[in-house]
């Protein structure tokens, strides 16, 4: 039967298709990292800049020579706030961003990071009339075309396939899946590993007002890394949400600037954003998403948002609720705590945080887990949305009124 015109019609039949038979294949627990680490932090070497050294070239010890884009970190010290300004030029010399004292997150003890930078090796050039100002290069980020190891948690029936590359049977069809995914985003933490080494990780979130990002509690965090180090303050000033569809003309990233919301049972953190240095300002989403406070059912059919393996924007669809009303992750099977539902929605990791629609478009869960021997349910895992509107609700009643105000009941 051909999709009707109205949108809640053509997104259900566009997602109705597929078998949903679960695919089984072992998988042991160290397997089953929760974040990938994705991009090769760098170090440039002799990288401070003042009055009377105005310019440096970028060193050539990056880690590739084809990189998807890296970007640089820089903090500057300006006790008596002075003037100055910071221009990046590729090695030919054209301007790849510019920025100056406004940015006042670049004073910041994080620093700031610019936005993607696609040509090799640049020159940074720093201006400032005052001898007191001071610039470094903090470090430098090689983003690699994909991660080296990711965890892949197929289920037959459903298939990741990016958004750029999807065919659409009717214009009201594209344009709701397309306005849905201009809310997702990968996040790109930043931070230390359990022996100190830096290193950097992507998980997927989803944009729920003009500045309030929803991802995991454990995207907080590098892998294997203890509860109390999820979500430090250095974890979220260094972080980057990449709201961008790769390949287009607009940058569409931006900065945490505090986490205000976690819960490490719900595996959810509400991040405040804030533009970085050379980025756009944070407008109001074309559209918020429609926010489910009705907990999923067994059968009901899904679509799941998100970064696979760090990749661009993708969506996987032809897929379902499994079981809903499950334990939450951090209890035994037998808990009386259900605030999460399995799903047969194929995800990798940086699938982590990603949104699960339904048919209708409407936000009901969090992807958080892939399949585990350590559950005793079959298939992917989900956090309920009723779960956590509930709980933001009771412990932050002004958080949940900021974020479903203006939002579609």
């Amino acid at each position: 039967m051909p999709c009707r015109s109205a949108s809640k019609a053509a997104i259900t039949c566009f997602l109705a298709t597929g078998s949903w038979l679960l695919a089984t294949s072992p998988v042991s627990a160290q397997e089953e990292a929760l974040v990938t680490e994705f991009g090769t932090p760098f170090k440039p070497l002799d990288a401070v800049l003042s009055k009377a050294r105005p310019r440096i070239e970028i060193d050539g010890r990056v880690p590739g020579e084809d990189p998807r884009y890296y970007r640089l970190r820089i903090r500057v010290e300006n006790p008596e706030s002075e003037e100055w300004a910071i221009v990046v030029r590729s090695p030919v010399g054209q301007i790849l961003t510019a920025f100056d004292q406004t940015e006042q997150a670049c004073e910041s003890e994080a620093g700031c990071w610019t936005r993607r930078l696609t040509s090799g090796l640049p020159v940074v050039q720093f201006s400032t009339p005052s001898i007191k100002v001071r610039a470094e290069v903090l470090d430098g980020l090689y983003m690699p075309s994909k991660p080296e190891k990711t965890f892949y948690s197929p289920m037959q029936g459903s298939r990741d396939e990016l958004m750029t590359g999807l065919s659409f049977t009717n214009r009201e069809e594209k344009v709701v899946m397309q306005s849905l995914a201009d809310n997702l985003g990968m996040l790109v933490g930043s931070g230390p590993k359990l022996n100190g080494e830096p290193t950097n990780w992507c998980c997927s979130g989803v944009r729920l007002t003009s500045d309030l990002f929803m991802t995991n509690w454990h995207c907080g965090a590098a892998p294997r890394m203890p509860d109390d180090a999820h979500w430090q303050p250095d974890i979220c000033h260094s972080g980057i949400i990449d709201m961008s569809w790769d390949g287009d003309d607009e940058s569409r990233e931006y900065s945490c600037r505090n986490v205000e919301f976690k819960d490490k049972a719900l595996d959810v953190a509400i991040l405040r954003l804030s533009p970085i240095a050379d980025g756009p300002a944070l407008t109001r989403p074309l559209t918020q998403p429609s926010l489910s406070t009705r907990p999923v059912a067994n059968g009901d059919r899904l679509f799941v948002l998100h970064h696979p393996a760090c990749a661009p924007k993708s969506v996987t669809r032809g897929c379902s609720a499994l079981k809903g009303g499950l334990a939450t992750w951090t209890v035994s099977a037998g808990g009386d705590t259900a605030t999460e539902f399995s799903h047969n929605c194929t995800t990798e990791n940086g699938s982590s945080g990603g949104p699960v629609f339904s048919a209708d478009a409407r936000l009901v869960g969090l992807h958080h887990l892939g399949v585990s021997p350590m559950r005793l349910e079959p298939g992917n895992f989900a956090v309920d949305m009723s779960s956590i509107l509930g709980k933001i609700g009771h412990d932050d009643n002004a958080l949940l009124e900021e974020i479903t105000a203006g939002v579609q009941p």
